[in-house]
Formats: structure tokens, sequence, C-alpha cells
């Protein structure tokens, strides 16, 4: 065996070990990028559920007030919104 086929067979084993390197480094990013955007996903999806949540717990306390201003006599409803909501320096 000659000098040129030993760094022959070296030059082989360097190419091959970076080879190997450079795909595990595609699959590692791969499979990062992979986890980011499910969790994104994950986020997305669990905000969308909160406000869900919000938007029916608001409905819920809509039709609550609804029922009560409905019960309620002409005059306590004025004097409640007279009470409770006043114009900025109005008094």
């Amino acid at each position: 065996m000659g000098i040129e086929t030993i760094i022959g067979l070296a030059a082989a084993v360097i190419a091959a070990i970076a080879c190997a390197f450079g795909l595990g480094h595609i699959r590692g990013t791969s499979k990062a990028e992979a986890k980011a955007d499910l969790q994104r996903t994950e986020e997305k999806a669990a905000a969308t559920e909160a406000v869900a949540e919000r938007r029916v717990e608001t409905t819920k306390e809509a039709s609550n007030v609804q029922q009560t201003v409905n019960r309620m006599p002409d005059d306590d409803v004025d004097r409640e919104l007279r009470d409770t909501w006043k114009r900025p320096g109005g008094g």
C-alpha cells in the first residue's frame, strides 16, 4: 500500500465523517423547527380556547344583566344607571 492510498482512505474517512455530521445537523434542525411549529400551534389553540371561554362568560353575564333589568321597574333601572354610570366631571 502506497502513501497515496493511505491519504486517499484518510480523505474518504474525513469526508464520510463530515457528511454524517452535516446530515445529523440537518436532521436536528428539522426536528427543532417541527417542535417549534408544534409549540406555536398549541399556544395558538390555547389562546383561541381562552378567547372562546371569555366570550361565553361575557355572553352569560350580559344575559344575566338583561334578565335583571327586565325584572326591575323602570324607575329602579333609571336610578341604577344614574348611580352607576356618570359622565366624567359631571358629578
